[in-house]
Protein backbone atom coordinates (compact mmCIF):
# COMPACT_ATOMS: atom_id res chain seq x y z
CA UNK A 1 0.00 0.00 0.00
CA UNK A 2 3.06 2.61 0.33
CA UNK A 3 4.70 1.65 -2.63
CA UNK A 4 4.25 4.29 -4.99
CA UNK A 5 6.16 5.90 -7.99
CA UNK A 6 8.81 7.86 -5.56
CA UNK A 7 9.84 4.53 -4.32
CA UNK A 8 11.93 1.49 -5.08
CA UNK A 9 10.27 -1.94 -5.47
CA UNK A 10 10.61 -4.52 -2.84
CA UNK A 11 12.58 -6.95 -5.59
CA UNK A 12 15.35 -4.47 -6.01
CA UNK A 13 15.62 -3.51 -2.27
CA UNK A 14 16.29 -7.17 -1.45
CA UNK A 15 17.84 -8.30 -4.21
CA UNK A 16 19.49 -5.95 -6.30
CA UNK A 17 20.85 -3.22 -4.13
CA UNK A 18 23.61 -5.26 -2.20
CA UNK A 19 25.14 -7.20 -4.75
CA UNK A 20 25.31 -3.73 -7.01
CA UNK A 21 26.92 -2.11 -3.73
CA UNK A 22 29.83 -4.83 -3.44
CA UNK A 23 30.17 -4.59 -7.08
CA UNK A 24 30.92 -0.50 -6.84
CA UNK A 25 33.00 -0.94 -3.98
CA UNK A 26 35.42 -3.34 -5.37
CA UNK A 27 36.06 -1.34 -7.82
CA UNK A 28 37.39 1.68 -5.79
CA UNK A 29 40.89 1.30 -4.61
CA UNK A 30 40.35 1.02 -1.06
CA UNK A 31 38.72 -2.50 -2.58
CA UNK A 32 41.28 -3.59 -4.60
CA UNK A 33 40.40 -1.91 -7.72
CA UNK A 34 37.90 -4.02 -9.08
CA UNK A 35 40.24 -7.51 -8.19
CA UNK A 36 37.62 -9.52 -6.72
CA UNK A 37 34.78 -8.10 -8.53
CA UNK A 38 34.79 -11.72 -10.50
CA UNK A 39 34.32 -13.46 -7.20
CA UNK A 40 31.71 -11.50 -6.21
CA UNK A 41 29.73 -11.86 -9.21
CA UNK A 42 30.57 -15.40 -8.79
CA UNK A 43 29.04 -15.41 -5.54
CA UNK A 44 25.61 -13.50 -6.15
CA UNK A 45 25.27 -16.30 -8.86
CA UNK A 46 25.40 -19.31 -6.53
CA UNK A 47 23.35 -17.44 -4.36
CA UNK A 48 20.79 -16.86 -6.86
CA UNK A 49 21.01 -20.67 -7.83
CA UNK A 50 20.59 -21.74 -4.28
CA UNK A 51 17.73 -19.81 -4.13
CA UNK A 52 16.33 -21.28 -6.35
CA UNK A 53 15.77 -24.70 -4.66
CA UNK A 54 14.10 -22.76 -1.56
CA UNK A 55 17.02 -23.84 1.06
CA UNK A 56 17.12 -20.30 2.80
CA UNK A 57 16.46 -20.52 6.64
CA UNK A 58 14.17 -17.44 6.49
CA UNK A 59 10.57 -16.80 4.66
CA UNK A 60 10.25 -13.38 3.85
CA UNK A 61 6.32 -12.50 4.75
CA UNK A 62 4.90 -9.34 3.09
CA UNK A 63 3.16 -6.43 5.27
CA UNK A 64 0.52 -4.49 4.59
CA UNK A 65 1.19 -1.53 6.15
CA UNK A 66 -1.22 1.76 7.57
CA UNK A 67 0.58 4.45 9.41
CA UNK A 68 -1.51 6.21 11.98
CA UNK A 69 0.45 9.03 13.79
CA UNK A 70 3.64 7.40 15.17
CA UNK A 71 2.30 3.82 14.92
CA UNK A 72 2.82 1.41 11.96
CA UNK A 73 -0.02 -1.22 11.44
CA UNK A 74 0.65 -4.44 10.21
CA UNK A 75 -1.10 -6.52 7.88
CA UNK A 76 0.36 -10.24 7.03
CA UNK A 77 -1.16 -13.20 5.17
CA UNK A 78 0.41 -15.59 7.08
CA UNK A 79 1.05 -16.02 10.46
CA UNK A 80 4.74 -14.93 11.66
CA UNK A 81 7.44 -18.39 12.80
CA UNK A 82 9.98 -18.21 15.46
CA UNK A 83 11.93 -21.85 14.44
CA UNK A 84 13.53 -22.71 11.19
CA UNK A 85 12.40 -21.05 8.81
CA UNK A 86 12.29 -17.76 10.60
CA UNK A 87 9.79 -15.30 9.58
CA UNK A 88 10.93 -11.87 8.23
CA UNK A 89 8.41 -9.33 7.66
CA UNK A 90 9.43 -7.14 4.66
CA UNK A 91 7.44 -3.74 5.41
CA UNK A 92 7.42 -0.79 2.50
CA UNK A 93 9.15 2.13 4.41
CA UNK A 94 8.53 5.91 2.49
CA UNK A 95 11.49 7.57 1.12
CA UNK A 96 12.66 10.08 3.23
CA UNK A 97 14.66 12.71 1.26
CA UNK A 98 16.75 15.54 1.65
CA UNK A 99 15.78 18.96 0.12
CA UNK A 100 12.42 19.95 -1.50
CA UNK A 101 9.52 17.20 -0.27
CA UNK A 102 8.14 15.65 -3.78
CA UNK A 103 3.92 15.87 -3.39
CA UNK A 104 2.05 13.39 -4.34
CA UNK A 105 0.35 13.52 -8.24
CA UNK A 106 -3.20 12.73 -7.62
CA UNK A 107 -5.59 12.60 -10.16
CA UNK A 108 -9.33 13.53 -10.77
CA UNK A 109 -11.02 10.56 -11.87
CA UNK A 110 -13.68 10.39 -14.25
CA UNK A 111 -12.45 13.93 -15.76
CA UNK A 112 -15.20 14.87 -17.57
CA UNK A 113 -17.74 14.08 -15.07
CA UNK A 114 -19.63 16.72 -13.44
CA UNK A 115 -19.83 16.31 -9.43
CA UNK A 116 -23.38 17.06 -8.12
CA UNK A 117 -23.19 19.65 -4.88
CA UNK A 118 -25.87 18.74 -3.03
CA UNK A 119 -25.42 15.36 -3.28
CA UNK A 120 -25.09 14.44 0.72
CA UNK A 121 -21.54 12.58 1.52
CA UNK A 122 -20.59 13.82 -1.42
CA UNK A 123 -17.40 11.78 -2.96
CA UNK A 124 -14.47 13.58 -4.80
CA UNK A 125 -13.31 10.62 -6.79
CA UNK A 126 -8.99 10.88 -6.85
CA UNK A 127 -6.43 8.53 -8.37
CA UNK A 128 -3.37 7.89 -8.60
CA UNK A 129 -1.64 8.50 -4.86
CA UNK A 130 -2.65 5.67 -2.81
CA UNK A 131 0.02 7.04 0.35
CA UNK A 132 -3.32 9.24 0.59
CA UNK A 133 -4.91 6.55 1.97
CA UNK A 134 -2.56 4.59 3.40
CA UNK A 135 -0.55 7.34 5.48
CA UNK A 136 -0.95 10.53 7.27
CA UNK A 137 1.14 12.65 5.01
CA UNK A 138 -1.42 14.31 3.31
CA UNK A 139 -3.31 16.42 6.01
CA UNK A 140 -5.45 19.35 7.19
CA UNK A 141 -7.08 18.16 3.26
CA UNK A 142 -9.98 21.15 2.01
CA UNK A 143 -12.29 21.39 -0.61
CA UNK A 144 -11.93 25.43 -1.90
CA UNK A 145 -14.92 26.62 -3.75
CA UNK A 146 -15.45 29.49 -5.73
CA UNK A 147 -18.46 31.43 -5.53
CA UNK A 148 -19.59 33.70 -8.31
CA UNK A 149 -18.88 36.88 -5.99
CA UNK A 150 -15.46 35.07 -6.51
CA UNK A 151 -15.15 34.45 -2.66
CA UNK A 152 -13.67 31.03 -1.45
CA UNK A 153 -15.07 29.07 0.96
CA UNK A 154 -13.33 25.88 2.72
CA UNK A 155 -15.10 22.63 3.71
CA UNK A 156 -13.06 20.21 5.07
CA UNK A 157 -12.69 16.52 3.67
CA UNK A 158 -11.38 13.65 4.26
CA UNK A 159 -10.02 10.25 1.95
CA UNK A 160 -11.52 7.00 1.93
CA UNK A 161 -10.19 4.72 0.20
CA UNK A 162 -13.40 2.02 0.13
CA UNK A 163 -15.58 5.48 -1.56
CA UNK A 164 -12.17 6.17 -4.04
CA UNK A 165 -12.02 9.58 -3.13
CA UNK A 166 -12.25 12.26 -0.74
CA UNK A 167 -15.96 12.78 1.24
CA UNK A 168 -16.86 15.61 2.20
CA UNK A 169 -17.44 15.83 6.19
CA UNK A 170 -20.89 17.30 6.30
CA UNK A 171 -24.78 16.30 4.71
CA UNK A 172 -24.47 17.79 1.24
CA UNK A 173 -23.36 21.45 0.72
CA UNK A 174 -25.20 25.12 1.51
CA UNK A 175 -25.80 25.30 -2.33
CA UNK A 176 -27.29 29.08 -1.96
CA UNK A 177 -25.48 31.65 -3.39
CA UNK A 178 -23.79 29.41 -5.98
CA UNK A 179 -23.43 29.11 -9.80
CA UNK A 180 -25.13 26.46 -11.78
CA UNK A 181 -21.30 25.02 -11.88
CA UNK A 182 -19.56 26.12 -9.55
CA UNK A 183 -15.31 25.57 -9.63
CA UNK A 184 -13.65 23.85 -6.59
CA UNK A 185 -10.11 22.53 -5.51
CA UNK A 186 -8.36 19.84 -3.26
CA UNK A 187 -6.22 21.95 -1.12
CA UNK A 188 -4.12 20.61 1.58
CA UNK A 189 -0.52 20.15 3.17
CA UNK A 190 1.98 17.27 2.21
CA UNK A 191 3.92 16.55 5.56
CA UNK A 192 4.93 20.32 5.83
CA UNK A 193 4.43 21.48 2.25
CA UNK A 194 1.28 22.83 0.93
CA UNK A 195 0.22 21.47 -2.22
CA UNK A 196 -3.16 21.35 -4.67
CA UNK A 197 -5.11 18.46 -5.96
CA UNK A 198 -6.69 18.35 -8.81
CA UNK A 199 -9.38 20.60 -9.67
CA UNK A 200 -13.81 19.57 -9.72
CA UNK A 201 -16.44 21.06 -11.00
CA UNK A 202 -19.87 20.96 -9.08
CA UNK A 203 -22.90 21.29 -10.38
CA UNK A 204 -26.04 22.53 -8.43
CA UNK A 205 -29.37 21.67 -8.55
CA UNK A 206 -31.98 23.20 -10.15
CA UNK A 207 -35.77 22.29 -10.56
CA UNK A 208 -37.78 22.23 -14.25
CA UNK A 209 -36.32 21.67 -17.38
CA UNK A 210 -36.89 17.97 -17.65
CA UNK A 211 -38.15 16.47 -21.04
CA UNK A 212 -37.24 13.19 -23.33
CA UNK A 213 -35.62 13.88 -26.04
CA UNK A 214 -34.53 11.84 -29.32
CA UNK A 215 -37.25 9.55 -28.55
CA UNK A 216 -40.18 9.35 -30.67
CA UNK A 217 -43.35 9.55 -28.15
CA UNK A 218 -45.23 6.84 -30.55
CA UNK A 219 -42.71 4.75 -30.27
CA UNK A 220 -43.02 4.25 -26.44
CA UNK A 221 -44.91 0.48 -27.52
CA UNK A 222 -46.17 -1.95 -25.07
CA UNK A 223 -45.12 -5.86 -25.26
CA UNK A 224 -41.67 -5.03 -25.23
CA UNK A 225 -38.84 -2.71 -23.56
CA UNK A 226 -38.07 1.01 -24.64
CA UNK A 227 -35.16 2.86 -24.11
CA UNK A 228 -35.20 6.30 -23.93
CA UNK A 229 -33.45 9.56 -23.52
CA UNK A 230 -34.28 12.11 -20.42
CA UNK A 231 -32.35 16.01 -20.70
CA UNK A 232 -32.16 18.29 -17.71
CA UNK A 233 -29.98 21.03 -15.92
CA UNK A 234 -28.61 19.22 -13.49
CA UNK A 235 -28.17 15.07 -14.70
CA UNK A 236 -25.67 14.56 -12.28
CA UNK A 237 -27.94 15.57 -9.42
CA UNK A 238 -30.48 12.86 -10.05
CA UNK A 239 -31.23 10.57 -6.75
CA UNK A 240 -33.97 8.28 -8.01
CA UNK A 241 -35.91 7.80 -11.68
CA UNK A 242 -39.68 6.15 -10.96
CA UNK A 243 -41.82 4.72 -13.36
CA UNK A 244 -45.41 5.18 -12.38
CA UNK A 245 -48.39 3.37 -13.70
CA UNK A 246 -51.36 1.27 -13.14
CA UNK A 247 -48.97 -1.91 -12.17
CA UNK A 248 -47.97 0.77 -9.10
CA UNK A 249 -44.52 2.75 -8.80
CA UNK A 250 -41.12 1.22 -10.21
CA UNK A 251 -37.79 2.30 -9.32
CA UNK A 252 -35.39 2.20 -12.42
CA UNK A 253 -31.71 2.52 -13.03
CA UNK A 254 -30.33 5.00 -15.05
CA UNK A 255 -26.70 5.72 -16.43
CA UNK A 256 -25.63 9.61 -17.17
CA UNK A 257 -23.51 11.06 -19.94
CA UNK A 258 -23.40 14.65 -20.62
CA UNK A 259 -26.61 16.58 -19.93
CA UNK A 260 -28.74 13.61 -20.04
CA UNK A 261 -29.87 10.52 -18.72
CA UNK A 262 -30.67 7.00 -20.32
CA UNK A 263 -32.97 4.58 -18.79
CA UNK A 264 -34.94 1.77 -20.09
CA UNK A 265 -38.88 1.55 -19.45
CA UNK A 266 -39.91 -1.91 -19.05
CA UNK A 267 -42.99 -2.43 -21.27
CA UNK A 268 -42.92 -5.97 -21.85
CA UNK A 269 -45.90 -6.84 -19.43
CA UNK A 270 -47.68 -3.48 -19.49
CA UNK A 271 -51.00 -2.40 -20.84
CA UNK A 272 -51.73 0.74 -22.66
CA UNK A 273 -52.49 4.07 -21.44
CA UNK A 274 -51.42 6.97 -19.03
CA UNK A 275 -47.42 6.69 -17.76
CA UNK A 276 -45.48 9.08 -15.84
CA UNK A 277 -41.93 9.13 -14.76
CA UNK A 278 -40.59 10.94 -11.38
CA UNK A 279 -37.32 12.45 -12.00
CA UNK A 280 -36.11 13.51 -8.26
CA UNK A 281 -33.15 15.39 -7.22
CA UNK A 282 -30.75 15.97 -4.50
CA UNK A 283 -31.55 18.91 -3.30
CA UNK A 284 -34.86 19.58 -5.11
CA UNK A 285 -37.78 18.79 -2.35
CA UNK A 286 -40.28 18.12 -5.15
CA UNK A 287 -39.54 15.09 -7.79
CA UNK A 288 -40.35 16.40 -11.86
CA UNK A 289 -43.09 14.59 -13.46
CA UNK A 290 -43.03 14.00 -16.73
CA UNK A 291 -45.78 12.58 -18.59
CA UNK A 292 -46.07 9.50 -21.27
CA UNK A 293 -48.58 7.32 -22.93
CA UNK A 294 -47.81 3.50 -23.45
CA UNK A 295 -49.04 2.56 -26.86
CA UNK A 296 -50.73 -0.43 -28.57
CA UNK A 297 -48.80 -1.52 -30.99
CA UNK A 298 -50.31 0.39 -34.55
CA UNK A 299 -50.65 -1.59 -37.65
CA UNK A 300 -49.95 0.49 -40.94
CA UNK A 301 -52.70 1.82 -43.37
CA UNK A 302 -52.22 0.98 -46.58
CA UNK A 303 -54.66 3.22 -48.45
CA UNK A 304 -57.71 4.82 -48.67
CA UNK A 305 -60.56 4.21 -51.46
CA UNK A 306 -63.40 6.60 -52.23
CA UNK A 307 -65.32 7.68 -55.36
CA UNK A 308 -66.65 11.16 -56.33
CA UNK A 309 -70.04 12.08 -55.60
CA UNK A 310 -69.61 9.33 -52.41
CA UNK A 311 -70.57 9.84 -48.72
CA UNK A 312 -67.82 6.89 -48.04
CA UNK A 313 -65.05 5.14 -48.83
CA UNK A 314 -62.83 2.28 -47.60
CA UNK A 315 -59.56 2.22 -45.73
CA UNK A 316 -57.31 -0.38 -45.50
CA UNK A 317 -54.23 -1.54 -43.85
CA UNK A 318 -53.98 -3.80 -40.32
CA UNK A 319 -55.15 -2.83 -36.80
CA UNK A 320 -58.10 -0.31 -38.02
CA UNK A 321 -60.18 -1.20 -35.01
CA UNK A 322 -57.65 1.85 -33.42
CA UNK A 323 -58.87 4.23 -35.89
CA UNK A 324 -61.00 7.21 -34.11
CA UNK A 325 -61.37 9.46 -37.21
CA UNK A 326 -60.13 10.29 -40.49
CA UNK A 327 -60.28 13.87 -41.65
CA UNK A 328 -59.66 15.21 -45.57
CA UNK A 329 -60.05 19.03 -46.67
CA UNK A 330 -61.97 19.82 -43.14
CA UNK A 331 -64.69 16.62 -43.70
CA UNK A 332 -64.56 14.16 -40.87
CA UNK A 333 -65.30 11.10 -41.82
CA UNK A 334 -66.11 8.28 -38.79
CA UNK A 335 -65.59 4.71 -38.75
CA UNK A 336 -67.78 1.60 -39.15
CA UNK A 337 -67.34 -2.22 -38.74
CA UNK A 338 -63.59 -3.91 -39.43
CA UNK A 339 -63.80 -6.43 -41.74
CA UNK A 340 -61.03 -9.10 -42.20
CA UNK A 341 -59.99 -10.70 -45.22
CA UNK A 342 -56.67 -11.51 -46.94
CA UNK A 343 -55.24 -11.10 -43.92
CA UNK A 344 -55.40 -7.43 -44.30
CA UNK A 345 -58.47 -5.24 -42.61
CA UNK A 346 -60.69 -3.16 -44.34
CA UNK A 347 -62.80 -0.16 -42.21
CA UNK A 348 -65.38 1.55 -44.26
CA UNK A 349 -65.37 5.63 -43.15
CA UNK A 350 -68.36 7.35 -43.29
CA UNK A 351 -69.32 11.29 -43.80
CA UNK A 352 -72.19 13.53 -43.00
CA UNK A 353 -71.96 14.61 -46.33
CA UNK A 354 -70.58 13.64 -49.86
CA UNK A 355 -67.27 15.97 -49.44
CA UNK A 356 -67.02 17.95 -53.09
CA UNK A 357 -64.26 15.48 -54.69
CA UNK A 358 -63.75 14.99 -58.27
CA UNK A 359 -62.18 12.36 -59.81
CA UNK A 360 -59.10 12.48 -60.28
CA UNK A 361 -57.92 14.47 -57.41
CA UNK A 362 -55.06 13.79 -55.63
CA UNK A 363 -55.65 14.15 -51.62
CA UNK A 364 -53.99 13.49 -48.31
CA UNK A 365 -55.66 12.44 -45.32
CA UNK A 366 -55.23 12.54 -41.59
CA UNK A 367 -56.32 9.38 -39.39
CA UNK A 368 -56.50 9.48 -35.90
CA UNK A 369 -55.88 6.80 -33.48
CA UNK A 370 -57.85 5.81 -30.57
CA UNK A 371 -54.65 7.07 -28.53
CA UNK A 372 -54.06 10.24 -30.25
CA UNK A 373 -51.56 9.13 -32.63
CA UNK A 374 -51.73 10.60 -36.28
CA UNK A 375 -51.05 9.00 -39.81
CA UNK A 376 -51.05 10.55 -42.78
CA UNK A 377 -52.44 8.24 -46.12
CA UNK A 378 -52.40 9.83 -49.79
CA UNK A 379 -55.20 8.49 -52.23
CA UNK A 380 -56.79 9.87 -55.64
CA UNK A 381 -60.60 10.16 -56.16
CA UNK A 382 -61.86 7.09 -58.23
CA UNK A 383 -63.98 7.26 -60.77
CA UNK A 384 -68.19 8.54 -59.58
CA UNK A 385 -69.93 4.83 -59.08
CA UNK A 386 -71.88 3.67 -61.35
CA UNK A 387 -76.39 4.64 -60.82
CA UNK A 388 -78.94 2.95 -61.75
CA UNK A 389 -82.60 3.28 -60.74
CA UNK A 390 -85.45 0.33 -60.37
CA UNK A 391 -87.97 1.13 -62.84
CA UNK A 392 -90.56 -2.46 -62.94
CA UNK A 393 -90.27 -6.23 -61.74
CA UNK A 394 -92.42 -8.85 -62.05
CA UNK A 395 -92.45 -12.72 -60.71
CA UNK A 396 -93.98 -15.69 -62.21
CA UNK A 397 -94.11 -19.12 -60.29
CA UNK A 398 -94.29 -22.71 -62.10
CA UNK A 399 -97.02 -24.66 -61.50
CA UNK A 400 -97.21 -26.41 -57.77
CA UNK A 401 -97.23 -30.09 -57.98
CA UNK A 402 -99.73 -30.04 -54.84
CA UNK A 403 -101.51 -26.91 -53.41
CA UNK A 404 -100.58 -23.32 -54.87
CA UNK A 405 -99.21 -20.77 -52.25
CA UNK A 406 -99.84 -17.66 -53.11
CA UNK A 407 -98.14 -14.85 -51.63
CA UNK A 408 -100.24 -11.49 -51.50
CA UNK A 409 -98.68 -8.56 -52.62
CA UNK A 410 -95.08 -7.98 -55.11
CA UNK A 411 -92.88 -7.58 -51.89
CA UNK A 412 -92.08 -11.11 -51.80
CA UNK A 413 -91.34 -13.93 -54.43
CA UNK A 414 -91.08 -17.69 -53.75
CA UNK A 415 -88.34 -19.48 -53.92
CA UNK A 416 -88.89 -21.21 -57.30
CA UNK A 417 -90.24 -18.01 -58.87
CA UNK A 418 -88.26 -16.52 -61.98
CA UNK A 419 -87.61 -12.92 -61.35
CA UNK A 420 -87.64 -10.13 -64.08
CA UNK A 421 -86.73 -6.34 -63.68
CA UNK A 422 -85.56 -3.53 -65.36
CA UNK A 423 -83.33 -0.42 -64.37
CA UNK A 424 -82.80 3.10 -65.86
CA UNK A 425 -78.96 4.08 -66.05
CA UNK A 426 -78.27 7.68 -64.53
CA UNK A 427 -75.58 9.50 -65.27
CA UNK A 428 -73.52 6.62 -67.22
CA UNK A 429 -74.54 4.36 -70.28
CA UNK A 430 -74.83 0.67 -70.41
CA UNK A 431 -72.40 -1.07 -72.20
CA UNK A 432 -71.77 -4.47 -73.82
CA UNK A 433 -69.49 -5.26 -70.53
CA UNK A 434 -71.57 -4.49 -67.72
CA UNK A 435 -73.19 -6.55 -65.29
CA UNK A 436 -76.02 -7.18 -62.30
CA UNK A 437 -75.06 -8.29 -59.18
CA UNK A 438 -77.67 -9.58 -56.89
CA UNK A 439 -77.44 -10.70 -53.29
CA UNK A 440 -78.47 -11.56 -49.78
CA UNK A 441 -78.92 -8.65 -48.13
CA UNK A 442 -76.04 -9.95 -45.58
CA UNK A 443 -73.54 -10.47 -48.91
CA UNK A 444 -73.30 -14.13 -48.21
CA UNK A 445 -74.46 -15.43 -51.25
CA UNK A 446 -74.23 -13.78 -54.66
CA UNK A 447 -74.62 -13.89 -58.30
CA UNK A 448 -73.91 -12.06 -61.86
CA UNK A 449 -76.05 -11.37 -64.25
CA UNK A 450 -74.32 -10.59 -67.79
CA UNK A 451 -75.37 -10.06 -71.31
CA UNK A 452 -76.63 -13.09 -73.25
CA UNK A 453 -77.15 -14.62 -69.79
CA UNK A 454 -80.31 -13.06 -68.25
CA UNK A 455 -79.34 -9.57 -69.13
CA UNK A 456 -80.42 -7.85 -71.82
CA UNK A 457 -80.08 -3.92 -73.06
CA UNK A 458 -83.03 -2.33 -74.12
CA UNK A 459 -81.10 0.85 -75.18
CA UNK A 460 -77.63 2.34 -74.07
CA UNK A 461 -80.74 3.53 -70.95
CA UNK A 462 -82.54 0.52 -70.24
CA UNK A 463 -82.11 -3.02 -68.96
CA UNK A 464 -83.67 -6.06 -68.38
CA UNK A 465 -82.74 -8.74 -66.06
CA UNK A 466 -84.12 -12.43 -65.68
CA UNK A 467 -83.36 -14.36 -63.14
CA UNK A 468 -84.02 -17.29 -60.84
CA UNK A 469 -82.37 -16.40 -57.46
CA UNK A 470 -83.59 -19.49 -55.93
CA UNK A 471 -81.88 -21.55 -58.01
CA UNK A 472 -78.80 -18.89 -58.26
CA UNK A 473 -78.36 -18.15 -55.21
CA UNK A 474 -78.44 -21.41 -53.47
CA UNK A 475 -81.42 -23.69 -51.84
CA UNK A 476 -80.65 -21.88 -48.67
CA UNK A 477 -80.92 -18.34 -49.72
CA UNK A 478 -83.94 -16.35 -48.48
CA UNK A 479 -84.44 -13.00 -46.99
CA UNK A 480 -84.58 -9.21 -48.24
CA UNK A 481 -81.94 -9.42 -51.86
CA UNK A 482 -80.24 -6.03 -53.15
CA UNK A 483 -78.85 -5.28 -56.66
CA UNK A 484 -76.28 -3.38 -58.01
CA UNK A 485 -74.47 -2.23 -61.59
CA UNK A 486 -71.31 -3.16 -62.12
CA UNK A 487 -68.84 -1.94 -65.27
CA UNK A 488 -65.28 -2.86 -65.66
CA UNK A 489 -63.58 -2.96 -62.20
CA UNK A 490 -66.25 -0.18 -59.98
CA UNK A 491 -69.64 -1.33 -58.65
CA UNK A 492 -72.55 0.72 -57.69
CA UNK A 493 -74.51 1.16 -54.53
CA UNK A 494 -76.40 -2.08 -53.48
CA UNK A 495 -80.46 -1.34 -53.82
CA UNK A 496 -83.14 -2.75 -52.29
CA UNK A 497 -85.12 -5.20 -54.52
CA UNK A 498 -87.26 -7.63 -53.62
CA UNK A 499 -87.78 -10.56 -50.44
CA UNK A 500 -86.84 -14.54 -51.48
CA UNK A 501 -88.94 -16.72 -49.65
CA UNK A 502 -88.92 -20.85 -48.99
CA UNK A 503 -92.51 -22.36 -49.28
CA UNK A 504 -93.40 -25.69 -48.42
CA UNK A 505 -94.96 -28.75 -50.78
CA UNK A 506 -98.93 -28.90 -49.41
CA UNK A 507 -100.46 -31.75 -50.78
CA UNK A 508 -103.98 -30.91 -49.35
CA UNK A 509 -106.17 -30.97 -46.17
CA UNK A 510 -108.37 -33.29 -44.89
CA UNK A 511 -111.00 -32.89 -42.05
CA UNK A 512 -112.75 -35.29 -39.49
CA UNK A 513 -113.28 -34.36 -36.24
CA UNK A 514 -108.82 -32.32 -36.73
CA UNK A 515 -108.26 -30.91 -39.56
CA UNK A 516 -104.87 -32.21 -40.68
CA UNK A 517 -102.44 -29.91 -43.40
CA UNK A 518 -100.38 -32.44 -45.04
CA UNK A 519 -97.21 -31.82 -46.91
CA UNK A 520 -93.60 -31.73 -46.61
CA UNK A 521 -91.36 -28.74 -45.13
CA UNK A 522 -93.60 -27.75 -42.82
CA UNK A 523 -91.05 -26.16 -40.67
CA UNK A 524 -91.11 -23.03 -42.78
CA UNK A 525 -94.92 -22.05 -41.92
CA UNK A 526 -94.87 -19.79 -38.95
CA UNK A 527 -98.17 -19.67 -38.41
CA UNK A 528 -101.49 -20.99 -39.80
CA UNK A 529 -104.91 -19.27 -39.31
CA UNK A 530 -108.41 -19.85 -40.69
CA UNK A 531 -108.84 -15.66 -41.08
CA UNK A 532 -106.36 -12.69 -42.50
CA UNK A 533 -106.68 -11.54 -39.07
CA UNK A 534 -104.63 -14.72 -37.83
CA UNK A 535 -106.95 -14.93 -34.87
CA UNK A 536 -106.54 -18.44 -33.52
CA UNK A 537 -104.04 -19.24 -35.43
CA UNK A 538 -101.75 -22.15 -34.61
CA UNK A 539 -98.15 -21.56 -34.41
CA UNK A 540 -95.52 -24.24 -36.01
CA UNK A 541 -93.04 -25.42 -33.78
CA UNK A 542 -89.44 -24.72 -35.05
CA UNK A 543 -87.67 -27.61 -36.56
CA UNK A 544 -90.56 -29.41 -37.51
CA UNK A 545 -89.93 -32.53 -38.88
CA UNK A 546 -93.56 -33.60 -39.46
CA UNK A 547 -95.40 -34.56 -42.31
CA UNK A 548 -98.97 -33.54 -41.18
CA UNK A 549 -100.04 -30.34 -38.92
CA UNK A 550 -103.42 -29.97 -37.29
CA UNK A 551 -104.43 -26.59 -38.59
CA UNK A 552 -108.34 -24.72 -37.68
CA UNK A 553 -111.13 -25.03 -40.15
CA UNK A 554 -110.72 -23.23 -43.18
CA UNK A 555 -113.18 -20.71 -43.68
CA UNK A 556 -114.92 -20.21 -46.95
CA UNK A 557 -111.80 -22.97 -48.14
CA UNK A 558 -109.18 -20.54 -47.60
CA UNK A 559 -106.23 -21.23 -44.99
CA UNK A 560 -103.89 -18.00 -44.42
CA UNK A 561 -100.07 -18.95 -43.72
CA UNK A 562 -97.58 -16.72 -42.36
CA UNK A 563 -93.81 -17.80 -43.72
CA UNK A 564 -91.00 -17.78 -41.40
CA UNK A 565 -88.46 -16.37 -43.94
CA UNK A 566 -90.81 -13.06 -44.01
CA UNK A 567 -93.89 -13.50 -41.54
CA UNK A 568 -94.72 -9.88 -42.76
CA UNK A 569 -95.98 -11.39 -45.83
CA UNK A 570 -99.26 -13.19 -45.83
CA UNK A 571 -99.33 -16.03 -47.56
CA UNK A 572 -103.05 -17.93 -48.95
CA UNK A 573 -103.92 -21.63 -49.85
CA UNK A 574 -106.70 -22.63 -51.68
CA UNK A 575 -108.23 -25.69 -50.11
CA UNK A 576 -110.90 -27.96 -51.47
CA UNK A 577 -113.93 -28.46 -50.77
Amino acid sequence: MLADGQSSTLADTLVGAPTDLALQLSATPEGGLGYYSPYIGVVRDLAKIFGAFQSTQFRYIPALARARDDRLALLLNAAPSFASPKSVMVVAMPVIETGAAQTPTMRRAEADRLVCAAKPDLVLPVEGAPLIYATQFAHDMMLRVTTPQGGVVELPVEADAERGGYVLDQVGMRTAGLGSVTDATLHGRWGFTPFDGPRFRLQVPRAGGWQMVDTDPESLVVGRDNAVALSGPTPSCVESVTLVGTAGDVPLAWTSTGDRIGLTLPLAKATPGKLALLVKQYGVEAPERIALTALAEAGRIDGFTVHAGDASGTLAGTRLDLVASMSVDGVTFKPGDVVRADKTDRLALVADTAPPFAAGQAKTALVTLSDGRKRSVKFAVAAARPKATLIAKSAVSPPASGLPVVLAGDTAIAQDARLTFSVRAEGTRFSPGDSIEIATADGAMTTSVTSGRGLTVQDDRIAVVSVEPGKALGVSAHGPLVWRLVQGDVAGDWVPLTTLVRVPVLAGVTCNTVCMLAGSNLFLIDSVAASSGFAGAVRVPEGYTGATLAVPQPAGGTLFLRLRDDPAVTATVAVKP
